[in-house]
């Protein structure tokens, strides 16, 4: 599972609902889910990582 799944389980947040909160698609919260994305946004992981409260670095640590 990855870190930007399980940090969102674990906050009870669906896709959608962690879409909306940092503005970034679902789509791409999918995609990040599944490991499809080769390279990440600075931008991108910082919204996700804003809206669920984290540093950027705990969306990448295994």
């Amino acid at each position: 599972m990855s870190e930007v799944k399980r940090l969102r389980m674990e906050r009870g947040l669906s896709r959608d609902e962690l879409a909306a909160k940092s503005g970034v698609s679902s789509l791409t919260i999918r995609a990040h889910e599944l490991g499809t994305v080769k390279g990440t946004e600075t931008k991108t992981a910082e919204a996700i990582a804003n809206a669920l409260d984290v540093p950027v670095q705990a969306l990448f640590s295994r």
